[in-house]
């Protein structure tokens, strides 16, 4: 059957031709991040809240989130260069927000000022995009046997199943798998520079969208799953904190 080697060789050339397509889909603009606003919480520890002071957010990330990994089937963004503002001021505007939101503490704008001194190590924060190469065949099948029906005779059907595999590939939407993560440690020392509490949570959201393989839509798929990862994480963060004033009398 001669349409299985005319799909094989599209499949060859819509590979080839993807870097090239992929240059073009590309947007310059950078991405910045989306993060939702949520109703304060009340405060249920009794007295002032402690004074607080937010100090720096280090970037432990991977080099792979860094600086961005894979092609088409497999990969890993936002890199560095894509984002509007350093990955560490990213999170550290989604922690302030969350921080504030919790009323656990009285943010103080000085460090002598404070009752606790918070930093943050940035442990991973991206988001991993995958896709079967067995849907780009799915996808050629489909765009082949369209174009060889169309052909007027047996060279024009294999020319134009060739053609349309290629455009099939291209085009049609193929399922995508999106994992994001965030991972961060928070450090909490006293006035005197004594660590007195320190975590990490992790927090993951996986998400299923159909996309073409020229399309990036780095920044829709950051808003509506990375953002859920931070939240999850820093939910997880928030609560081990509220417990330690608790049991601390703070």
């Amino acid at each position: 059957m001669k349409s299985v080697p005319v799909v094989r060789r599209a499949m060859k050339t819509a590979v080839l031709m993807l870097p090239l397509l992929a240059l073009a889909a590309c947007s310059s603009d950078r991405i910045v991040l989306v993060y939702p606003d949520e109703a304060a919480g009340a405060r249920y520890l009794e007295g002032e809240p402690p004074a607080l002071y937010v100090d720096s957010v280090t970037d432990m990330r991977p080099p792979e989130q860094r600086e961005g990994q894979g092609h088409f089937f497999k990969i890993t963004y936002p890199k560095d260069e894509a984002w509007e503002v350093p990955a560490t001021q990213v999170y550290a505007e989604a922690l302030a927000q969350d921080l504030e939101q919790s009323n656990l503490f009285a943010f103080v704008p000085l460090r002598g000022q404070a009752e606790y001194v918070l930093a943050a190590d940035l442990l991973s924060l991206g988001c991993r995009l995958e896709r079967s190469p067995f849907a780009f065949l799915v996808t050629g099948a489909i765009g082949g046997a369209i174009g060889y029906a169309l052909g007027d005779d047996d060279s024009h059907r294999q020319k134009l199943a060739a053609s349309l595999a290629v455009v099939g590939m291209l085009t049609i939407p193929v399922p995508t798998t999106n994992k994001a993560e965030a991972e961060v440690r928070l450090t909490l020392k006293d006035a005197r520079g004594d660590v007195v509490w320190q975590a990490s949570c992790l927090g993951q959201h996986d998400g299923k969208k159909a996309v073409t393989p020229t399309a990036r839509q780095d920044q829709q798929l950051v808003n509506e799953h990375l953002t859920k990862a931070i939240k999850r994480a820093n939910a997880c963060l928030m609560a081990q904190l509220r417990q330690f004033l608790a049991e601390r009398g703070s």
